[in-house]
């Protein structure tokens, strides 16, 4: 018995203006010079679609069985027309299971776009270049700082590096693996403090596509905890700043701060550089750095 693709779901029939059945339809059509077409397709647990083409079938005409693969039971009626030969019954047998197949896995792909993005874990899709091909809300606010400020970041055993940088480091390593699929778990520190766990791992291709390899990154903490008020009082920062210091260290981006806010981003920005100003910083790492030293310093002075 051959391998069987994984089914996230249920076999589900196309509906009525699914195109591969339309298509599907006229080539019947055609093939058996039919004035009308109609299939009955239906799936293991009962459920039943019906697709027509050129109205509404009359009598006369009876329903042929054809291959659909082992989720279908697919019955053809060709109106105005003798039973199809044995090539074009296994040619239209051949051109459903695809279809079917596609309709198959359209469904899964809506499926699981619907799922990574309503996770608050980032991930991301890399092609056989090293290229981003894919990344879900987290994964693209997390780019969005790389965009509007670089981003550092640094693994257990590594130098910092520019967060996007440093996880193309590690899909290069992943994808130059020998194993039949390679995998690399860590953690990430980025420069504002966050942790994230880092699992990258290559999907394996065939001869005709290269690998690709997916990254998950998830949030284990904030190391260390920043004293807002304290950091605030020491530094003069108005209530504002304050504020703005506070979505800053959520990862929120300059419009997401506006958004959250109620102003302008052209405000945002105003406060961000009055911030730099009384710090002594000139950017977010900077800033987001200087916040995570000074929380540690103020928990060792703790602890002493």
């Amino acid at each position: 018995m051959g391998a069987r693709l994984p089914l996230l779901l249920q076999p589900t029939c196309p509906t009525a203006d699914d195109r591969g059945i339309s298509d599907f339809l006229r080539l019947a059509a055609v093939l058996g010079s039919a004035r009308w077409v109609e299939l009955v397709l239906a799936t293991a647990d009962g459920a039943e679609s019906r697709h027509y083409l050129s109205g509404h079938p009359d009598g006369g005409a009876t329903p042929v069985a054809l291959d659909a693969g082992q989720d279908f039971r697919a019955d053809l009626r060709l109106g105005g027309a003798g039973e199809p030969g044995t090539e074009a019954l296994e040619l239209l047998s051949g051109v459903l299971s695809a279809t079917l197949e596609r309709h198959r896995l359209r469904t899964q792909t809506s499926l699981l776009r619907e799922a990574l993005d309503t996770t608050s874990s980032s991930i991301l899709l890399f092609d056989g270049r090293g290229d981003i091909v894919y990344a879900n809300p987290p994964a693209d606010r997390l780019l969005s700082l790389q965009t509007e400020d670089e981003l550092l970041a640094e693994t257990d055993d590594g130098e910092r590096q520019p967060l996007v940088t440093l996880l193309c480091a590690v899909v290069g390593r992943v994808a130059s693996g020998t194993a039949s699929s390679p995998s690399w778990k860590g953690r990430l520190r980025t420069a504002d403090g966050r942790v994230m766990a880092c699992e990258a791992t290559r999907l394996a291709a065939d001869e005709r596509r290269a690998d690709a390899v997916v990254v998950l990154l998830q949030p284990i903490g904030a190391e260390p905890a920043v004293r807002i008020d304290a950091f605030t009082a020491l530094h003069h920062l108005s209530r504002r700043e304050s504020e703005i210091l506070e979505l800053l260290m959520e990862g929120a981006t300059t419009l997401a701060m506006a958004e959250r806010l109620g102003i302008s981003p052209h405000t945002v920005r105003d406060h961000l550089k009055n911030i730099y100003r009384k710090t002594a910083t000139s950017s977010r790492g900077e800033l987001l750095g200087m916040l995570s030293r000074n929380a540690a310093a103020s928990e060792d002075h703790a602890r002493g």
